[in-house]
């Protein structure tokens, strides 16, 4: 469960002390170690053989490759209200990339190329730009809790399930979250996320795809690529009224 400015939905913009962010290589190394570890579990009330690949297809399907730009957004209704996240990101050092998040129609958008992060604020047209030291840069993409947890050894297939038409793998992971996946190609297809006061917000994933690393797709890596008439400030001590940050 993340908690982000007034609504909660799953893998979070923000860092974690659990460090979501992890390169595609240690993921995929995690993968390896995650599918022994489930394996060995059988005997003793863990998921057996079977699930064990399950999870382990389903992380697959889920680890981003080297060298690419990684494009998630997840839609989903809370009180009434739409709300999505969205992020363009490198799958390799520095992992730049940007990111809008928040109710449909008032919505952040930030970025960080990994030496300085950026906010826009659309009232005044202005980017707020500010040092960030952070490495790997602080926000993540929108399934990387959920790659995370697959990859944990403690993910326990549920069953299957129908939603929309689609037969679904039902795969609870270890912090709350819930994950649907496709029955075929192991593909992150819904999120169930747990709120504070009881309910579920149910999270589509409505955009899980890798772009090329051509200029116009490391444009979308950038609020000032983005917003190109906007004015900068880089006073530390500014930024949009009412920001929460990352």
């Amino acid at each position: 469960m993340i908690e982000t400015q007034q609504y909660r939905f799953t893998a979070p913009f923000a860092g974690s002390s659990r460090a979501a962010d992890r390169t595609a290589l240690a993921v995929a190394a995690a993968a390896a170690v995650a599918f022994v570890m489930v394996i060995g579990t059988g005997s003793s009330g863990g998921p057996g053989v079977a699930d064990a690949a399950i999870i382990h297809h389903a992380l697959r399907a889920v680890t981003p490759p080297a060298n690419q730009i990684l494009h998630t957004k997840v839609v989903g209704t809370q009180n009434g209200v739409t709300v999505a996240g969205e992020v363009w990101r490198e799958t390799t050092p520095p992992y730049a990339g940007r990111g809008i998040k928040g109710p449909l129609g008032h919505q952040e958008e930030f970025s960080d190329n990994g030496t300085t992060s950026f906010e826009y604020d659309p009232a005044t047209n202005t980017i707020y730009e500010h040092p960030d030291s952070s490495s790997p840069p602080a926000f993540t993409d929108p399934v990387a809790q959920v790659r995370q947890e697959l990859a944990s050894g403690q993910a326990h297939v549920n069953g299957t399930i129908v939603i929309d038409g689609a037969s679904l793998y039902k795969i609870d992971l270890p912090h709350g979250l819930v994950g649907y996946f496709d029955t075929r190609s192991y593909a992150a297809r819904y999120l169930d996320d747990p709120q504070r006061d009881g309910t579920v917000v149910r999270l589509r994933v409505a955009a899980y795809e890798y772009l090329p690393m051509t200029p116009s797709s490391r444009d979308l890596l950038s609020v000032t690529a983005q917003h190109p008439r906007a004015r900068i400030d880089s006073n530390p001590n500014d930024g949009p009224a009412g920001s929460v940050g990352k």
